[in-house]
């Protein structure tokens, strides 16, 4: 759940954290080669390190924003400090509270519990601290600035002597990661490690001050969740955005909030680094598209399609402006473009959310950005139809330099 820039402006509105579908987040987990699969690797990692150092005896542990529990839960199911480990996490998310509770007793871990309460509040943990080890990851880049500090702040009162806090936050402009390191510092805590796993890197700090006394009511952090990705988008951009959040929103939000999403390509062919970066091509834009589509609106019946075309120097100009044409070479380039179709009222329609254009009718198609071509429908591996096409139909050299420009695309400014 870390995200992407915190720094929010004053006037962002507040996504409701109950809205998003953190469940379908959680999948990314399960690819060991994804970043979210990288990042929960190194966060067990030094989960495993904070129970080896451990003295004998008891440990307590809590997880702030345990999601469905793997930091902690997959690395007791097989430590050999399990039975030593009592432990909380909390949730708010009722379905990751269950599938949490589903894996602490498949792991049989009786002295684990999965409790369904504001993480942001101390309350949720009166009765399970001082802990030894206090996990906050996914935390950080759902929250403001001056959250991660106010957070850091007040951890010493949720610890045990030397206690061990476990924390992620990605490495995105602008980069917070040195700005936590000091404010650790300052709190109290000492480094223990750092690692990085593009785009995030994970962190392990020891309390070598004095634990502070325990204070209920406590509010540690405001959860912004997906608006404090995009710090570098207008208040009108996020609030579009939020759409792709909610489970209840309609077709036409959907596909619309897709369209204001800015054209740029995102650090990872995922939908999980386009919805991070607040920035997408084709190919992630209509690979989650489809993906939802065929999971809210299944009547609908979303099909991708990818075309191969030629791009010339004049039509990257008129739709991704002049970094991107500067790009093209003066004779035009060969490229592949992933659009999606549908039914609607009937008939199968184009749709083609790449770029924003007046507002969608519903029922209309949306012509394909990248104008005429030749079509290929996707199989049941897209990404892979695509890659093929790719290598067949492209000059690799040619499109080089374009793929660098797309990469910088719609990034935020770096910090002075």
């Amino acid at each position: 759940m870390d995200g992407a820039p915190p720094a929010v402006s004053s006037d962002a509105e507040s996504l409701d954290r109950s809205s998003v579908d953190w469940g379908a987040w959680h999948a990314s987990y399960e690819r060991p080669d994804s970043a979210l699969g990288k990042r929960l690797a190194l966060v067990q990692a030094q989960v495993r390190a904070a129970l080896e150092r451990a003295p004998r005896g008891r440990i307590r542990a809590v997880s702030i924003c345990s999601g469905q529990g793997q930091d902690l839960i997959g690395v007791l199911a097989d430590d050999p400090r399990r039975g030593d480990v009592s432990a909380r996490l909390v949730e708010l998310d009722g379905e990751n509270v269950e599938r949490a509770r589903e894996a602490v007793a498949a792991a049989g871990l009786g002295a684990v519990e999965v409790v369904a309460a504001d993480a942001s509040i101390t309350d949720a943990y009166k009765g399970a601290v001082p802990a030894d080890l206090v996990l906050i990851c996914g935390v950080f880049g759902n929250i403001s600035a001056a959250d991660i500090d106010r957070t850091i702040e007040h951890l010493p009162q949720l610890c045990a002597p030397a206690a061990t806090v476990v924390w992620t936050r990605h490495r995105n402009p602008p980069d917070l990661v040195p700005h936590i390191t000091r404010t650790f510092e300052r709190a109290g805590f000492e480094a223990l490690a750092f690692d990085d796993a593009g785009p995030y890197g994970v962190g392990a700090n020891r309390l070598i001050a004095q634990p502070a006394a325990f204070r209920p009511g406590v509010r540690l952090f405001e959860f912004i969740g997906h608006q404090a990705l995009w710090p570098h988008l207008g208040t009108s951009q996020r609030a579009a955005l939020a759409a792709l959040f909610r489970p209840d929103c309609s077709l036409v939000e959907l596909v619309e909030a897709m369209r204001a999403l800015p054209y740029g390509l995102p650090s990872e062919p995922t939908s999980e680094s386009m919805l991070r970066e607040g920035r997408g091509t084709s190919e992630a834009k209509h690979l989650f598209l489809g993906h939802t589509i065929a999971t809210r609106f299944p009547w609908a019946q979303p099909e991708l399609v990818h075309r191969v075309y030629r791009l010339d120097r004049a039509r990257a100009l008129e739709l991704y402006g002049p970094e991107i044409a500067q790009a093209v070479p003066a004779e035009g380039l060969v490229d592949v473009h992933r659009y999606l179709t549908l039914v609607l009222e009937g008939r199968r329609v184009a749709i083609d959310a790449t770029l924003p254009g007046p507002p969608w009718d519903g029922r209309s198609p949306l012509p394909v950005a990248c104008g005429p071509g030749e079509d290929h429908a996707a199989g049941a591996d897209p990404d892979a139809d695509l890659r093929a096409l790719e290598s067949e139909r492209c000059d690799a050299g040619a499109r080089a330099a374009l793929t660098s420009a797309r990469a910088r695309a719609a990034l935020p400014a770096a910090p002075a």
